[in-house]
């Protein structure tokens, strides 16, 4: 399991440098925040210290009222809450935190269905959440949502080279049918030729 989170780590943060500027029609610097969210958060996948840098960074970009905070924002609030869930250490209190973080993620999720990165951060958390905990549905629905919009070529908020590793880490998660896992991978070769 810890494999899947390096590679997860190492694959963001050395294509995060050549992401393709976002358009969130909220400016450039809008943009930098959230590649430095994203280079934040999953620094923190391995390494706790970056929590409280995530969580500065929330705070001083987007304030503390996460009702006013952008639907890609709050799923970074929620990947903040997973982490805590992640490096905590009493099962309690991971419990809580992972609550709390699929709470954020619901709320994200309905504020912005369509956003691929919003549901592929959520699916790869619960990827390693037992199914025990209930939340086998929200995993098969962002799944079934990050399969659809990777298949749509649209490369205008995060390019090729990070869809490409989302669809790699879907289909090594083994829950997709063989010919699921056939579409997205030729999908991927056909749009690397033209």
């Amino acid at each position: 399991m810890k494999r899947y989170y390096i590679a997860i780590l190492l694959f963001y943060v050395s294509l995060l440098l050549s992401v393709n500027g976002n358009d969130f029609d909220n400016g450039s610097d809008y943009n930098v925040v959230i590649e430095e969210l994203r280079l934040t958060y999953y620094a923190g996948v391995e390494n706790e210290e970056y929590i409280d840098s995530l969580q500065s960074i929330l705070i001083k970009k987007f304030g503390e009222d996460t009702s006013k905070y952008s639907p890609i924002a709050l799923a970074y609030q929620a990947g903040l809450n997973a982490l805590k869930s992640k490096h905590a250490f009493w099962p309690f209190t991971k419990m809580t935190y992972l609550n709390e973080s699929m709470d954020v993620f619901s709320e994200a999720v309905e504020r912005d269905s369509t956003n691929l990165e919003i549901r592929f951060m959520r699916f790869s958390i619960l990827y390693y959440v037992p199914g025990i905990l209930g939340y086998n549905e929200e995993e098969e629905s962002d799944m079934n949502a990050v399969y659809g919009l990777l298949l749509e070529k649209d490369f205008s908020k995060i390019n090729f080279d990070l869809q490409e590793g989302m669809a790699q880490f879907l289909i090594r998660s083994e829950l997709l049918t063989f010919e699921q896992e056939s579409k997205l991978s030729n999908r991927f070769m056909l749009a690397k030729n033209e």
